[in-house]
């Protein structure tokens, strides 16, 4: 059994002080009133508090610089509330404050019948201080076909000028990883006065919760863990990519209007990929103004698309569409998106510290580098990683980090048979570890809401294991639809 190095006692002892000096307000609590009103769809609100807690910026030194965490807790409703539910966003660099006024606010307001929810943001993400998004932005050039090589050169001048604008603010960029911000939820449940925690995460949120459920085995009530990235599973598979895209492939073929447009998704789509392997196609796009811009497509640039096609529910839906065009030779959609992302792109200081922390063992980077010579994508799936962790500081976790994780807490995992970043096989792996837990399979369901909030049957099961029983649908059928008519030819 692993435990952290810094005793329960020592956490009392911090957060008993209430020192005056900002750089000394490690462990204090700051809570609000304050009505939560929805930021998309019809408007709801709830009240709720709004708390700040200060923590050592680095855990090795208490006394050294301290960052202010953000969450919302609602008050729970139930008759015989358990402990706190800790909400742990995805990304990682997800907000979840902001998912708790999104179209995820009707789950977290239901959730309350379990315990006190709270809707907590990560070190380094949104709501916090400081908030680790890069001010800078970079540009890939139009004409100039999508290529790793020559866009790593770009990421690094674009890093280092991120790195040197957070090392002047006095940011430690290495001391945010995935063990700190395990140990930043231990001192939220000390500053609550919680004997123990649920953990509700998603993606990376799983991530996070497996590494506090490491640590602090003893302090974990419950958890439910939906779309499972494991501790030596950040860098994904090119494999996953192509059995997700096989898996739809058998699913447009059941819809006769989809299969009619897209008969054979797969060896279409590795024909274009042939096509653009021998050289890349240049078409015309509008570009700033509506002036027309030439576009470089590459064999890259459809493979990068394809990742995102198969990301979500509303993505996958343009599947049969999309593989359509491509085949016919029509890469004008692709091309005006390109011509404007290319250019002003951003990102997160925070996500890049966090995932290059978390790294890949030398057996999994080997793997997905063989796994990529034959896959239809690629490893588009995983580009800028590793490369960009040569330009962010980071702490590496190591090989300890990425180990098998087990406890006898009860753990729910929600997987999806179309998510191809976090596959059920993965909550395969990381279940034998937990003798006591159940595996929700949501059939068809694809990466993010598609394991929350698209069916009903979701929350009655999350709910049936928080009370203790037994989930009544372990397997839930989504009917999954094909858009047949291109959006972009309206």
């Amino acid at each position: 059994m692993a435990v952290s190095r810094y005793s329960i006692l020592a956490l009392a002892t911090i957060l008993s002080c209430q020192p005056q000096e900002p750089a000394q307000r490690v462990g204090q609590l700051e809570l609000t009133p304050v009505t939560v009103r929805t930021h998309e769809g019809p408007e709801q609100s709830a009240e709720a508090e709004e708390g700040s807690l200060y923590v050592p910026e680095r855990w090795e030194d208490t006394t050294g610089a301290t960052i202010k965490l953000h969450f919302y807790r609602y008050a729970a409703t139930g008759d015989e509330p358990g402990p706190p539910i800790v909400y742990l966003a995805g990304g990682p660099g997800g907000s979840g404050s902001g998912s708790s006024s999104g179209d995820r606010f009707p789950f977290f307001q239901a959730l309350r019948e379990a315990g006190d929810v709270i809707a907590w943001d990560q070190r380094g993400a949104n709501g916090t201080e400081p908030r680790l998004v890069c001010p800078n932005s970079y540009d890939y050039p139009l004409d100039v076909p999508a290529d790793p090589e020559i866009m790593t050169p770009i990421l690094e001048g674009f890093a280092e000028e991120c790195v040197a604008h957070w090392e002047a603010q006095g940011v430690d960029l290495a001391a945010y990883h995935t063990n700190a911000s395990a140990d930043d939820l231990e001192a939220l449940r000390v500053a609550l006065g919680a004997e123990q925690l649920t953990l509700w995460g998603i993606s990376y949120g799983t991530h996070l919760a497996l590494a506090y459920m490491r640590r602090y085995p003893d302090r974990v009530h419950k958890a439910v863990l939906a779309g499972v990235e494991g501790p030596a599973h950040t860098l994904k598979l090119p494999s996953n990519l192509d059995r997700t895209l096989a898996r739809a492939d058998s699913l447009v073929k059941t819809d006769p209007e989809a299969r009619a447009i897209a008969p054979d998704i797969v060896g279409t789509t590795r024909a274009i990929m042939e096509r653009l392997e021998r050289e890349p196609v240049f078409v015309q796009a509008p570009g700033p103004g509506g002036d027309p811009v030439t576009v470089a497509l590459s064999k890259f640039d459809v493979q990068d698309a394809f990742v995102d096609l198969l990301g979500d529910d509303e993505d996958i839906a343009l599947l049969a569409v999309a593989v359509r065009a491509l085949g016919e030779g029509d890469f004008s959609p692709l091309a005006a998106v390109e011509a404007s992302q290319r250019r002003g792109r951003r990102a997160s200081a925070m996500a890049a510290a966090m995932d290059c922390a978390s790294g890949v063992s030398p057996e999994r980077r080997a793997r997905i580098a063989r796994e990529a010579e034959t896959s239809i994508l690629g490893d588009a799936v995983n580009f800028p990683f590793p490369e960009i962790c040569e330009f962010f500081p980071h702490t590496d976790l190591g090989p300890e980090f990425r180990s098998p994780v087990s406890g006898d807490m009860p753990v729910l995992f929600i997987s999806g048979t179309l998510d191809a970043r976090t596959p059920p096989s993965n909550a395969e792996e990381v279940q034998a570890g937990f003798p006591n837990s159940e595996h929700m399979i949501i059939e068809n369901g694809t990466h993010d809401d598609d394991l929350l909030i698209v069916s009903p049957l979701i929350l009655q099961g999350v709910l049936q294991f928080l009370r203790g029983e037994p989930v009544s649908e372990p397997r839930i059928r989504l009917d999954r639809e094909f858009v047949t008519t291109a959006p972009w030819e309206n």
